[in-house]
C-alpha cells in the first residue's frame, strides 16, 4: 500500500472506532467483535444442547405443534418445520439437472428434394 492509502485506511479505522465508542456510550452496552460473537454463539449452542431441560423443551414444542386446540400451534409448527425439514431438498440448487434433453437418431427420409432415396437407405440430416 502507498503512504496515502495507509493514511486513508488509518483515518477510516479511527473514525470507525470513534463511531463505535459513541454508540457504546449511547446504548450503555458493550459492542462485541465478530470473533466474540462467534465464540459466544458456540458457547450458547453448547449450553442449549447439554441443558438438562432441552429434551423436555423439544417434547413440549412438538406437543404444542400437534395440539389442534392450542393457541400457539402455528408458531410451534413453524419453528419445528424451519428447523427440521431439509430445505435443500426443496430448492432447485440441489437438483443435478432440470434441463430437458431430446436425442433423435436414425432418422431416415424416403425422398430428398424430389429424389427417391429409398435405394440408399442412409440416414439424412437436415440443418
Amino acid at each position: 500500500m502507498t503512504d496515502q492509502n495507509l493514511e486513508s485506511h488509518a483515518a477510516k479505522r479511527k473514525a470507525h472506532k470513534k463511531a463505535v465508542a459513541e454508540r457504546k456510550a449511547e446504548t450503555g452496552r458493550h459492542l462485541m467483535s465478530a470473533r466474540e460473537q462467534t465464540r459466544q454463539m458456540h458457547e450458547l449452542k453448547a449450553e442449549l444442547l447439554t441443558h438438562k431441560k432441552a429434551k423436555s423443551f423439544v417434547n413440549k414444542l412438538f406437543d404444542i405443534a400437534m395440539d389442534d386446540d392450542h393457541d400457539g400451534q402455528m408458531q410451534a409448527m413453524k419453528i419445528v418445520s424451519d428447523r427440521l425439514l431439509p430445505n435443500a431438498g426443496f430448492t432447485l440448487d440441489s437438483k443435478k439437472s432440470t434441463a430437458v434433453q431430446i436425442n433423435i437418431s436414425g432418422l431416415q427420409v424416403s425422398a430428398v428434394d424430389g429424389k427417391d432415396s429409398s435405394s440408399t437407405n442412409e440416414p439424412v440430416s437436415y440443418q
